[in-house]
C-alpha cells in the first residue's frame, strides 16, 4: 500500500503545479529541499510539531487568532485540492508594489508611488521577489522603507515587486488520516511568505491531496505586531473531507514520507516529493 501511495504521490509531484492566488502577478520559484521542521515531530526547537498544537487564543478576548475553514472541494483524476478560509483577529494590514517607481539600496525600498503615514510599517516584514529578499522595516516616512538590516538575499533589482505585512510566514500541515490506514503514511504542508489577509482579515489558502487520503491539518501564523511583538499563531484542526474525524494520533512521524507543496509569496505552487526515512515516537497530549 505505502509503494502505491508513493508512486501516486510522485505522480501528483510532477504533474502539479497550479494558482493559488488568482490574477496574481508574482512567479514562485520553488525549490527541493527537505520538509518544514516545524511539521515535524520534535519541531525545530526540540518541542512538539504543528499538528499537536492546540489553537492560540487571545487571552484578553478569549477570541482565537486564527480560525481556518474548509470552504471548497474541487476533484481531479488524481487528487482532489481543497481550499480553506483563514480568518485572523491580528492587524491584516498589508501593501504590494513594483515596477517603475520601486527602487532598492541596501537596506531600504522607495516606491514613489506611495503616501504611507510616517512609521505605519514599523516592525513589519518586507519580501521581494516573492520571498527571496527579505527584510524588517525599522521605520518608514511617506515612500521609503528603511530596514533594520541589510536586505537578507541581496540586495533587490529596481522595479522587483515586493509584499510588506505583519505576517511573515505561513506554514499549513497534514496528516493522512485514512480509514484503516497509517496516519503517518503521508503529510502534505503548504509554505507561502508574507500572506496578505484582505481589508475583511480573511485569505484563502490550498491544498492538493491523493484523492484516496483523508487529512487532518492546521496552519502555523508567524509574524510579529506594529507593537515589535513577535508572534506564532495556530489555528483549529480541520478535516477533510467533510466529516473526517481529527483526533490528534498518539504517535505521529518525525520525518514522514511528504509531497511538499512551497508557495512563496502566495502565487504559484510546486509539488515535490520526499521519501525520507521515518521514526515514531510518543507524544504527550496534556
Amino acid at each position: 500500500m505505502l509503494g502505491t501511495r508513493r508512486q501516486t504521490t510522485a505522480a501528483l509531484a510532477a504533474a502539479s503545479v497550479i494558482a493559488l492566488v488568482t490574477g496574481s502577478s508574482v512567479t514562485a520559484h520553488a525549490i527541493i529541499a527537505p520538509p518544514p521542521k516545524d511539521c515535524n515531530t520534535p519541531n525545530a526547537t526540540g518541542g512538539i510539531g504543528v499538528l499537536e498544537q492546540p489553537q492560540s487564543i487571545n487571552p484578553s478576548t478569549q477570541q482565537p487568532y486564527v480560525t481556518k475553514t474548509l470552504t471548497n472541494t474541487t476533484s481531479g483524476s488524481g487528487s482532489t485540492t481543497y481550499t480553506f478560509t483563514l480568518s485572523t483577529t491580528r492587524d491584516p494590514s498589508n501593501d504590494t508594489g513594483g515596477g517603475g517607481t520601486v527602487t532598492y539600496t541596501a537596506s531600504s525600498l522607495s516606491d514613489t508611488s506611495r503616501t504611507w503615514t510616517t512609521n505605519q510599517w514599523a516592525n513589519a516584514t518586507v519580501a521581494a521577489n516573492a520571498g527571496a529578499e527579505t527584510g524588517t522595516v525599522a521605520g518608514n516616512n511617506a515612500n521609503t522603507l528603511n530596514l533594520s538590516a541589510s536586505w537578507s538575499g541581496g540586495t533587490p533589482a529596481a522595479g522587483s515587486a515586493y509584499t510588506v505585512s505583519f505576517f511573515s510566514e505561513l506554514l499549513d500541515c497534514a496528516w493522512d488520516v485514512t480509514t484503516g490506514g497509517d496516519a503517518s503514511t503521508a503529510n502534505y504542508a503548504t509554505q507561502e511568505d508574507t500572506p496578505t489577509f484582505d481589508s475583511t482579515s480573511q485569505l484563502d489558502i490550498g491544498l492538493d491531496v491523493n484523492n484516496s487520503d483523508a487529512i487532518c491539518d492546521r496552519v502555523e501564523l508567524k509574524g510579529i505586531t506594529p507593537q515589535g511583538v513577535p508572534f506564532t499563531d495556530y489555528s483549529n484542526l480541520v478535516g477533510s473531507p467533510n466529516g473526517t474525524s481529527c483526533t490528534v494520533p498518539v504517535t505521529t512521524p518525525e520525518v514522514p514520507a511528504t509531497l511538499l507543496i512551497v508557495v512563496v509569496g502566495g502565487a504559484a505552487v510546486g509539488g515535490f516529493l520526499y521519501i525520507r526515512r521515518r521514526r515514531a515516537r510518543a507524544v504527550s497530549l496534556n
